[in-house]
């Protein structure tokens, strides 16, 4: 297993972070330079947690200053074990045993001091629609960053259309759960989508191009199955999908949510009934919100939010044969 980072520039950068695989640093960010330098110095160099405590400050460049220290990161078998402090109100987010939480201070404290396990998600920042980049080690200005445990790092955003998922990397939330790749499942019956535009209203022509989809700006993968995207996705009476499970701390995301499937040279988006609704940009429109169980035919291009950070972008069709 190991721990993972995704951040998401910005034109105004909220903090300056400062990442290696065993530490995590979040400073506002107007912080001292040389702070941050000597920081970077401490932890390139492999400085444990108290090391670190022993030289934070309590204000830089003449202020207060608010941050986030995690360190001492080791990854198990059910997510990772830290300590961290927080300075001022900013706090962090994570999904520990599953449960999302907030730490930070308390009214009465300025600070605060914790140890947690079984974290499998932390992010810092709350811009989580942002599309996010990774970050193995090193200083960036940012506007959030998120670290998952135990999941393959989705790479670099690229517009080429993987065909191969066994041999494709994970695709993270915000970098939530991942796309294995691999998983299949079957269920007897027939296909049934309700909604404007049913299965059977859209023609099943031969395919000549085969689109692609991406989430969150991770690497694209090929739409060769029926898709299905949720908390914990199933196939139920759709017959053969794959399954794109997604990290949603604040269950925005319903188990199974979304349905995404090529039929012909058509891709056709489906609402599953999700509790807290899908909303879908098309290029050229605005904003709308898919009614519950509503499906449809989509051009390459558009994005769809299912909550919690996750947005999926349908990919430009390659050629086939």
């Amino acid at each position: 297993m190991a721990a993972r980072l995704r951040h998401a520039p910005s034109a105004a950068p909220a903090f300056v972070v400062i990442a290696s695989p065993g530490t995590l640093i979040a400073l506002d960010a107007g912080a001292d330079p040389h702070l941050v330098d000597l920081l970077w110095d401490r932890v390139s160099s492999g400085a444990d947690f108290e090391s670190l405590v022993g030289v934070m400050p309590a204000e830089s460049a003449g202020r207060p200053l608010s941050f986030v220290l995690i360190g001492d990161i080791v990854d198990g078998q059910e997510g990772a074990s830290f300590q961290a402090l927080v300075n001022g109100p900013r706090g962090f987010d994570v999904a520990t045993a599953g449960a999302p939480q907030h730490i930070a201070p308390s009214a009465s404290s300025p600070w605060l001091r914790t140890r947690l396990q079984r974290v499998t998600h932390v992010a810092i920042g709350t811009d989580a629609a942002t599309q996010q980049f990774p970050l193995d080690a090193g200083v960036v200005a940012t506007s959030r960053v998120d670290m998952t445990i135990g999941e393959v790092a989705a790479p670099a955003a690229s517009d080429e259309v993987s065909t191969d998922h066994a041999a494709g990397t994970a695709l993270l939330d915000a970098h939530g759960d991942a796309h294995d790749g691999q998983t299949v499942t079957r269920a007897p019956g027939q296909a049934v989508i309700t909604g404007d535009i049913r299965l059977a209203d859209v023609p099943r022509t031969q395919r000549t191009v085969m689109f692609g989809y991406r989430v969150n700006g991770g690497q694209a993968f090929s739409l060769d199955l029926p898709h299905r995207y949720g908390r914990s996705p199933r196939v139920g009476t759709g017959g053969e999908a794959r399954l794109v499970p997604l990290l949603s701390p604040t269950k925005t995301v319903s188990a199974t949510h979304l349905d995404v499937r090529q039929i012909g040279d058509t891709v056709v988006v489906t609402d599953l009934g999700s509790t807290n609704g899908t909303s879908i940009i098309e290029p050229g429109q605005q904003w709308r919100r898919m009614e519950a169980g509503e499906s449809l035919a989509v051009a390459a291009g558009t994005f769809i939010d299912l909550g919690d950070g996750n947005v999926i972008e349908i990919m430009p069709g390659v050629p086939l044969g």
